[in-house]
């Protein structure tokens, strides 16, 4: 942000020194939501009124909240982003992996990981693993030709993990090559460098010719990807494709491949007991006799770990078991997990999926707990040795083995803290677990109210997760969860409450009927003005809206209610659509500053400005600027940058810091930015620069600026800012006020 000659401004325009009109009086008796840390333990539905008028400002106001907590907004789209992607399958979360490929959007998905496990540990050698290595290594591009039952599938993905690749994604049938090569061709600006695709049997291959070839295979090596293609044996029909081919005419030992998948999932000792066993030969006789099927094999190992971790060891039950397995394996799994402690943790685990195991482990426990004192008669399931379970034994099975039975895996912690998380293998377990719990069993109230207590908790990861569960019981539910939850939430004065049936909404939007009944039940709440909590409810609704212009537009017309609730509603989503989308910051700008010169409006168009000036910040790492903290202020960073913010940018904060409704809030702000500016150089004279475009020939706003600079340094402030102070009173200085 930079000051041209003659001392003018960059920002420009703005009244100076004149102090907005305040808006009027709250009315008496509108009750203040609680906080997010008071709220957290508030009741399912308690939606009693607060006795007396609320402040409506300044320390315990909503309002004062909002704007006391820096990057809240950034951090908070983050965790909505995959709480998301948590319920919405096996897709990877976030907007950079949202690509065209033949003329569609699609997101793309990862290989199973539970595939790519099995590869990794329990993978029986191709004879021709290390030609068809090299000559990847070589090309980029392989197509492994061979008849059905060879391998390939398996064969691929190994030779995937070999190359050492960033991510593997697993690419549909119907993929345009031509668009594939320029999805590649663009590299970083849609997905990263040294990523690994897999093409299982391309609808298209007949029609791939050795100009497209040479297209995608070079693009590939300039972007460091790494593309295997399955195909049968009639498949190829260039000619010039068959330097890219490795035929898979040999299989790997079928028995090999019951041994290999054996000893990973049950260990040596295990394995050899099952392989000694005669009523197992005679199965695997049977089920091996004939055309080579490596896949049928993996699954008859799998069938036969499964009955064993049951207690039993039948072989019938292990043909009755495979019989089902290709189509019913999912409900075959999860209708295994007959104990109240480990489906409760089935289903916290779905919920909760890649959190800290803490909050998996808290929320399973008070799930069972509440699921046990129902008056329902239990239904106690015999374990393993046939011996009585005990109802509520909390060592009843360690951690690890309870993750193998829910085909879960222990990763770590986010940033490098120390402790463990917990996630299913495949990504598209949670949803699943979530729906089957919901439609499959008599439990619907026991989980809302379980749900209801998420949506409050402490940690705010627990709520948005627990919310984007409620969309996708919504999306089979709808009209029940609108009676049950989200008409009564709407009229919350809990925040949380409010934030839980906006996520919950917009997840089970992707549905196109629901979509239409939101767009109508929002309209309905966003016109109510004898309602203020539903008009913040449609607020922020709207803050999760896909369309910036729309949902901005929709949002400035709420900015003449004159409800703190209201205000701050409309400031939060706001933020909600700067950190998802950083391309609409100058929309936002402009829509508050417009907004601001209107006294009825101006209130909550300050209020907003503030609020987003607290909440979204710009990361080191993504932005890639130097400095010694983590994170800036995201509207001092693109105002510095952008030419076309300054002016609103400026003329925001000149009217913030001279009305009379929020003024604590804006200098609480200010001072947040001072704290990140006090520990960076660069940051600080940006910050300086700021300053002396707010003050220009604006004397009151000068004084303002002084009279918080010396706060900063005040004898009794616990942390003094003296450098940044320094800078503030030498930037006045200069600009003479």
């Amino acid at each position: 942000m930079s000051t041209p000659a003659g001392g003018a401004p960059a920002a420009g325009g703005g009244a100076a020194g004149a102090a907005p009109a305040p808006g009027p009086a709250q009315p008496a008796g509108e009750a203040q939501p609680q906080s997010p840390d008071a709220a957290a333990g508030a009741p399912a539905g308690g939606e009693g009124g607060v006795q007396g008028e609320p402040p409506r400002s300044g320390p315990g106001a909503e309002s004062f909240e909002a704007t006391g907590r820096m990057g809240q907004g950034s951090l908070r789209h983050d965790r909505v982003r995959n709480a998301f992607a948590n319920v919405e399958g096996d897709v990877v979360g976030g907007d950079k992996y949202v690509l065209l490929l033949g003329g569609a959007q699609r997101r793309l998905r990862t290989i199973s990981p539970l595939m790519d496990e099995r590869v990794r540990h329990a993978y029986q050698e191709h004879p021709g693993l290390a030609a068809a290595r090299e000559a990847l290594a070589g090309r980029h591009l392989l197509i492994l030709r061979g008849a059905p039952g060879h391998g390939k599938t398996a064969m691929a993905v190994r030779l995937l993990q070999g190359m050492g690749a960033t991510t593997k994604y697993h690419l549909d049938s119907d993929v345009d090559f031509a668009s594939l090569a320029d999805l590649l061709e663009r590299g970083g600006d849609s997905i990263e460098r040294g990523a690994a695709f897999l093409l299982d049997q391309p609808s298209g291959i007949a029609g791939l010719r050795g100009a497209e070839y040479e297209k995608v295979q070079g693009a590939l090596a300039l972007a460091g990807a790494w593309l295997v293609i399955t195909v049968s044996s009639t498949e190829v029909a260039d000619s010039e494709l068959l330097t890219a081919v490795v035929d898979v005419t040999e299989v790997p030992d079928q028995r090999g491949i019951v041994s290999s998948h054996l000893r990973w999932r049950l260990g040596d000792a295990v394995r050899d007991r099952l392989l000694a066993d005669d009523g197992i030969g005679e199965l695997l006789d049977e089920m091996l006799d004939g055309d080579p099927a490596c896949k049928r094999a993996a699954d008859l190992a799998s069938a036969i770990a499964e009955e064993w971790e049951t207690g039993r060891l039948d072989p019938e039950a292990v043909k009755e078991r495979l019989a089902r397995q290709a189509d019913e394996d999912f409900d075959i799994w999860v209708e295994s997990l007959r104990e109240p402690a480990v489906r409760s943790l089935a289903i916290a685990l779905a919920v909760l999926n890649g959190l800290p195991q803490e909050y998996i482990a808290t929320a399973a426990r008070a799930l069972r707990e509440r699921l046990e004192d129902d008056d329902r008669p239990q239904v106690l399931v015999a374990g393993p040795n046939g011996e009585p379970p005990l109802g509520k034994d909390p060592f009843g099975a360690p951690r690890r083995t309870q993750l193998t039975r829910l085909r879960a895996r222990d990763i770590g912690k986010e940033d490098g803290e120390p402790g463990h998380a917990l996630e299913y293998k495949d990504p598209s377990y949670p949803r699943r677990v979530i729906q089957h719990s919901w439609v499959q069993y008599e439990i619907q109230s026991e989980l809302l109210d379980w749900l209801s207590d998420l949506v409050v908790a402490p940690a705010e990861e627990v709520r948005v997760y627990a919310a984007a569960a409620l969309g996708a019981i919504a999306a089979e539910s709808y009209t029940y969860l609108c009676d049950r939850v989200f008409h009564g939430w709407a009229q919350s004065e809990n925040p949380l409450r409010r934030d839980a049936v906006a996520y919950a909404l917009q997840l089970a939007s992707r549905d196109p009927w629901i979509a239409e009944q939101v767009d109508a039940l929002v309209a309905g709440w966003f016109a109510d003005r004898s309602r203020p909590y539903v008009q913040a409810t449609a607020a922020r609704v709207h803050g999760m809206g896909e369309d910036p212009e729309a949902a901005v537009a929709a949002l400035a017309r709420l900015t003449v209610v004159d409800r703190a609730t209201v205000a701050v509603a409309v400031g939060r989503s706001l933020t909600d659509l700067v950190a998802q989308n950083g391309g609409s910051t100058a929309l936002v700008l402009r829509t508050l500053h417009e907004r601001s010169a209107d006294h009825r409006r101006r209130p909550t168009a300050l209020l907003s400005f503030l609020i987003v000036a607290a909440q979204v910040v710009v990361d080191r790492a993504e932005w890639g600027f130097e400095s010694t903290v983590e994170q800036w202020p995201a509207l001092l960073y693109q105002a510095h940058h952008r030419e076309e913010l300054r002016a609103p940018f400026i003329a925001l904060w000149r009217e913030s810091l001279n009305q009379a409704d929020f003024g604590e809030e804006a200098q609480q702000v200010l001072r947040n930015w001072a704290a990140l500016a006090e520990r960076d150089p660069a940051l600080r004279d940006m910050f300086r620069l700021m300053v002396g475009a707010i003050a220009y020939r604006d004397a009151r706003t000068g004084r303002i600026l002084r009279r918080c600079a010396a706060d900063w340094v005040d004898p009794d402030e616990l942390a003094p800012l003296p450098l940044t102070a320094a800078v503030v009173h030498a930037q006045l200085d200069l600009e003479g006020v």
